[in-house]
């Protein structure tokens, strides 16, 4: 068994002060190998080439034990040759397994002093003579429960037997692998402690997120599936006239697309997440997009007597063209939704801090994002959003009404993310809010939008 032991203990084993001290200078440069938590693989190899340094002749390995296969597997051995460390990779431990195989099997130091003539490398022996090999001297590897977790190999390209001095030098350096081997599994069970926390936590937090989204999609939808069952109910139960059952049908219409809509927004937000959502990334004409959708939100500005205004030429960016509309039917309705009454939207664009980028900027000039919002602004049914439409008097008499921003900054958020961009918030004026998407440009010269 490797046991730790102070090389100036032990007087006449040594040629002089010298070789002492290249003993204790090549074991510091070890531990500091593993203090640093440099890779094992480059510890062992350290490690090995410190003995053949201080051992003349004698090429080492470190083999890894795989205690549920009961194999051994390749650690280091910077001296031997390539083909004999394939050949030895996988070896399964048993009493004639050769001397590593042997030496973990029977947790015992092995010393062949010729393999030519020794009956457990029957079944090695042209491998090692191959490789310029005739003896072959493995010690286990203790873990940290004293069972093995490797062998520490030296061989020669002759007969030989270990002397004295070479038995305390192997001991020495089995005991600095052994180190190295049990800090390399504790990394190893610290790291693995860590990633499964981690995925413990987020498990935690997504099933929390979802549990979250779907209540916020019932809370969502239930006002419209109330409308509909109860506009139901009244042409059901009622004789109405012809312009009160076309006035129930239009609200039942109207209710039905927004679940419609909602359930829509629900299909792509999972598909984002998914990585499943097709899209057909071409050039696109920015004024082309907005002109459609201020046309789309024309009469619901009108209703809150919003202006909408652009600043666009013959911008052209690469996006989908129909999830690109959807991007910015969402920031528009979102600043007619949550603005003050009389307000303002204006989209400008300008080149983007990165080559081939533009920079779209939708501002309103509304009560704005308070700062601990912003964080969580992209967040599905996040709430916290003050509804400004109200007059003052009323604001003053009821205090802020918080409500949800719903899912469509989300949605945006994530589709600008599928398309190669980037969508952030900021604030636009005094107290406005400003939504500012960097879309890539096309790198060609021809800039000539699709249709």
């Amino acid at each position: 068994m490797s046991q730790p032991w102070p090389v100036d203990t032990e007087p006449g084993l040594w040629p002089g002060d010298g070789d002492v001290r290249d003993v204790l200078d090549r074991q510091t440069e070890v531990l500091e190998l593993i203090a640093r938590a440099v890779p094992l693989r480059e510890v062992l190899t350290e490690i090995l080439t410190s003995l053949e340094h201080l051992m003349d002749g004698a090429r080492c390995s470190v083999l890894l034990l795989d205690r549920e296969h009961r194999t051994l597997h390749h650690g280091a051995a910077p001296s031997l040759p390539a083909d004999y460390v394939a050949a030895i990779d996988g070896l399964a431990i048993g009493d004639g397994a050769g001397s590593c195989g042997t030496a973990a099997a029977l947790n015992l130091p092995v010393i062949v002093p010729d393999v030519l003539t020794d009956s457990r490398w029957r079944d090695y022996r042209a491998a090692a003579v191959g490789a310029g090999l005739r003896s072959c001297w493995s010690t286990p590897i203790d873990g940290r429960d004293g069972l093995p977790v490797g062998t520490f190999a030296v061989y020669h390209p002759r007969p030989h037997a270990p002397t004295p001095r070479e038995q305390l030098l192997v001991d020495r350096f089995t005991h600095l692998a052994s180190v190295a081997i049990g800090h390399a599994h504790l990394l190893e069970e610290r790291r693995a402690r860590l990633e499964a926390e981690t995925a413990r936590r987020t498990a935690e937090e997504l099933s929390h997120a979802k549990s979250e989204l779907l209540a916020a999609v019932g809370h969502e939808a239930r006002t419209p599936i109330q409308a509909i069952v109860g506009f139901a109910e009244l042409l059901g139960t009622m004789d109405l006239d012809e312009a009160r059952r076309r006035e129930a049908l239009a609200h039942i219409g109207a209710a039905a697309g927004h679940v419609m809509d909602l359930l829509s927004d629900v299909l792509d937000l999972s598909r984002l997440e998914a990585n499943a959502l097709p899209l057909a990334v071409e050039p696109v004409g920015m004024r082309e997009v907005v002109d459609g959708v201020f046309g789309l939100l024309s009469s619901r500005a009108a209703q809150r007597e919003f202006d909408l205004v652009h600043h666009l030429g013959d911008e052209v960016v690469l996006a989908d063209r129909r999830r690109l509309r959807q991007v910015f039917l969402n920031l528009v309705t979102n600043a007619i939704r949550h603005g003050d009454v009389g307000g303002r939207v204006v989209v400008r664009a300008v080149p983007g801090d990165a080559p081939h980028t533009l920079l779209v900027t939708v501002d309103d000039n509304g009560p704005g994002i308070p700062p601990e919002l912003r964080a969580r602004i992209f967040t599905p049914f996040a709430r916290g959003v003050a509804r400004a439409e109200r007059t003052a008097t009323a604001a003053a008499d009821e205090g802020a009404q918080e409500e949800s921003i719903g899912l469509g900054l989300g949605l945006a958020h994530g589709l600008v993310g599928a398309m190669g961009g980037v969508l952030d918030v900021g604030t636009s004026g005094p107290g406005g809010t400003s939504m500012r998407l960097t879309l890539p440009t096309p790198v060609t010269p021809d800039r000539t939008p699709t249709h």
